[in-house]
Formats: C-alpha cells, sequence, structure tokens
C-alpha cells in the first residue's frame, strides 16, 4: 500500500518523513520552557464511496466453451472492474450436455437464476482469484461445494491482498454440507474497512479429505467499490502533528538521538515525568469521522486495559482475528498483533520527561521519524497529544533473513490503517 488517496491528493506517509533517524519515542524525549500552540482539531469529512456496481448473478456470461460451461475471464472487467483466473467457468445447474461433459453445477438451481460460477482446482490451481481493476473493501457471495456428504465438514478461505500483494484482510468460514444444499444457504464476505484490496482469492477446503482444496461453486458476487477517499482521520492526524505532544507549563523537545536525550537529563538535574495535555476535541472528532467511514478496530484482548486508559489508543483496523493482545495501565499501553503473517508492536504513552528551559535542547520537527535496528523498524509520532512508537518486527529476528522489515512504506502504510480506541476511563477526559 504506501499510499493514501484522499480527494485529489496522494498522501504518503514516508513522503512527508524528513530522513532524520531518532530513537523510540517515549524514549528520547525532554522539554524546554515556552508551550507551543497545538494543532487545531481535525475537520475531516467523511470518504464518498464510489457508487456500487450491482450483483454478479453469471446469467448472461458469454464466452468460449470450457468443458459442459463458459470460460469465465474478463467477462466483468468493463462492467465491474473484476477479472477471474484460470480454472473458472459459468454453468447451468442440473444441465447435462452429453455422456462427457456434465455441468459442474448438480444443484436443481442457482442461488439465483439458472446459472452459477464454478472453480476447478485440476486446471486453476487450490484457489480461485479475482483481480480488480478499481480496488475494492467489501466481497460477498453465495458458496457451495459440487457435493458432498450429510453432515461433511468444509471451510471457504478468503484472503484480500493490497496493490503490494500484501495480505490485508482473510476471512473463514466453516460450514457442513446437507440435503438442503440447493437452497445456498452458506454466505461468504471478505471485509477490509479502509483497505483498498486489489485481488481476493477464494478457496473451499473439504475437512475429511485432509483440507484439501476441491472445486466449488459461487453465485451472487457482490462488490463494495472502495472509498476514493481513504486516508483515515488517524493517517491525516499523523502527517499534520509536528514534533512532540505538549505538557502543562513546558513545550516539548525531541532528541535525535537517545544518547542525547541522556545527556540533556545528566545537565538539567531537576527533570521530572509529566503527563502530556491530551487534545480531546480531535479526538472526539476523529471518532465521530471514523463512525462516518465505518472504522473500527480489529476485535481484541484486553478489555480492561483499554477501559482504564487515560490516553486515545492506537489500534489497527485490519490485524488478523485474534492476533490483537493489549496490556497497561493509565499512563500507557503496549499492543500487539499480526498483518499479513508479520508482528508489530504499538506503545503509546502520555507521560515524558521535562527540563527546566535551556536553548541548547536539540529538536525534531517532523511528522514521523524511523530508527532501525537488526531485528526491528520502529516509526515514531505524536498525535492528539500523546506520543507512540509502531514497531515492524524482523522475521527470525533478523533484517538479513528480512530485508522487507525495513520499508519503511510498507510501515507507513499500517500506521494509515489505525484507529482511535477510547475507554471507559478516557471519555472522562482526564
Amino acid at each position: 500500500m504506501g499510499q493514501f488517496r484522499t480527494k485529489q491528493l496522494v498522501l504518503s506517509l514516508a513522503a512527508l518523513l524528513s530522513p532524520v533517524v531518532v530513537m523510540a519515542v517515549a524514549a528520547a524525549q525532554t522539554t524546554t520552557a515556552s508551550t507551543p500552540a497545538l494543532n487545531p482539531a481535525l475537520t475531516l469529512s467523511a470518504a464518498q464511496p464510489a457508487q456500487e456496481p450491482g450483483v454478479i448473478d453469471f446469467e448472461n456470461v458469454q464466452g468460449p466453451q470450457l468443458g459442459a460451461g463458459i470460460e469465465l475471464s474478463d467477462q466483468y472487467a468493463a462492467s465491474h472492474g473484476v477479472r477471474f483466473g484460470r480454472g473458472a467457468s459459468v454453468h447451468f445447474c442440473a444441465r447435462v450436455f452429453d455422456d462427457v461433459n456434465a455441468s459442474l453445477c448438480s444443484y436443481p438451481q442457482a442461488a439465483s437464476g439458472r446459472r452459477a460460477a464454478a472453480h476447478d482446482v485440476r486446471s486453476g490451481g487450490p484457489a480461485m482469484v479475482m483481480d480488480f481493476s478499481k480496488p475494492v473493501s467489501v466481497v460477498a457471495m453465495r458458496i457451495n461445494p459440487t457435493g458432498g456428504a450429510e453432515g461433511e465438514a468444509f471451510v471457504a478461505e478468503l484472503r484480500g491482498f493490497d496493490a503490494s500483494g500484501v495480505q490485508r484482510a482473510q476471512t473463514d468460514v466453516r460450514f457442513n454440507w446437507s440435503k438442503d444444499a440447493f437452497t445456498w444457504p452458506t454466505s461468504a464476505s471478505l471485509g477490509a474497512a479502509r483497505a483498498q484490496l486489489s485481488r481476493v482469492t477464494v478457496l473451499l477446503r473439504r475437512t475429511a479429505q485432509n483440507n484439501q482444496p476441491v472445486r466449488f461453486l459461487i453465485d451472487d458476487l457482490s462488490l463494495q467499490y472502495a472509498p476514493d477517499n481513504a486516508v483515515s482521520p488517524v493517517a491525516a492526524a499523523i502527517a499534520e502533528q509536528k514534533g512532540p505532544p505538549r505538557v502543562r507549563d513546558a513545550a516539548v523537545v525531541q532528541s535525535k538521538e537517545i544518547g542525547a536525550a541522556q545527556a540533556a537529563l545528566r545537565v538539567y538535574p531537576a527533570a521530572v515525568r509529566k503527563r502530556t495535555v491530551i487534545d480531546w476535541d480531535a479526538v472526539e472528532a476523529a471518532l465521530n469521522a471514523q463512525q462516518e467511514m465505518a472504522l473500527a478496530a480489529t476485535p481484541y484482548n484486553g478489555e480492561r486495559f483499554v477501559a482504564a486508559a487515560e490516553l486515545p489508543l492506537l489500534l489497527p483496523a485490519s490485524a488478523e482475528p485474534g492476533s490483537t493482545t493489549i496490556v497497561g495501565n493509565p499512563d500507557s499501553y503496549n499492543a500487539t498483533f499480526k498483518v499479513g503473517g508479520v508482528t508489530y508492536s504499538l506503545y503509546g504513552s502520555r507521560l515524558l520527561t521535562v527540563i527546566a528551559k535551556n536553548g541548547d535542547a536539540p529538536g525534531v520537527n517532523d511528522a514521523v521519524t524511523f530508527a532501525g535496528t537488526e531485528q526491528a523498524l520502529t516509526a515514531s509520532f505524536s498525535v492528539y497529544g500523546a506520543a507512540y512508537a509502531l514497531t515492524r518486527h524482523c522475521a527470525d529476528e533478523s533484517v538479513t533473513a528480512d530485508p522487507a522489515c525495513h520499508d519503511r512504506d510498507a510501515l507507513a502504510a499500517i500506521a494509515g490503517d489505525l484507529v482511535v480506541v477510547v475507554g471507559d476511563a478516557g471519555r472522562a477526559r482526564p
């Protein structure tokens, strides 16, 4: 991903950044006396979705013959922006053409009408592939195996990928086949909140056969285009914020190196830890914008820590289900999660080290700063009056083994997927 579109402007967090490398936020911050003005509260309009393309029912498809069916490839490219990969075909349900070529749809009817699309693993590989010329955020369909035994278990696996090939969404639907399958009772959908999906794959596994992929049918395929304005309130606020947060009676200055911060503390023995001032008006504006854009955090573990937090928590909207875990206290938190099999952590705090005024204290005025190590890449930024550090952990704890670990654009894309969450204590605006 790496880029976030907002109306006519292409906003890239990485492009906005200075190449200055600093250590993670909370570890490298000191403050001096004058108090800078906060950025104004967010004024973002909701994303406007494109006109929806309608449901694909496969009734009027034309194309070359493929066995008993019609080869399915780019027939819906102009009308719906979708192209199907190898192995896809359209069949009349319950229609036998001759003794050799039988329709792959053995049911007396499709989910609607008389035709359904099939995927044959022998000619097309394990998964049906759908590529989109215009990114989508939601894909839904009816799905059926081509047959089964009463009570037999299946699992449908849907995966969504962005234009760079990074997996951004996934859904597993488990169901049991029955003699009532002719009613097409199983629905499967894939939603990615704000993520722009350029490819979706669909695979059906038969549990009784060691989860081997099997051929299957889909019908009533519906798509929802991703909004043209895909920038989240958090991404916009990060790009707008410059420098560390504000604390009462002191202005914050961020050191360019952890060593400089430590030296500053030795120079100023009166250094104390203070709470930052949270811009709750901006947080509320972001929450309202998220609601209008239908953005929400992936379900997480650690509700009691969220409830007790007295700062806005930033959490991912498109993490792998069940991967997000939160721990913390009222002034700080740490969240771990996975996206596309990669492990991330996000630390947030409203506690900073404050020192007396001194004109020699170094400062940083960048929206986001990066620090890379052998084991990880960290993006540090401040937003809504708190400091955050988002870390991408290298596979095998080695950037040598995982060179993509230091991809700043990819980490910026994860930052752009963050949403604001406020617990019970935070709603009191402490």
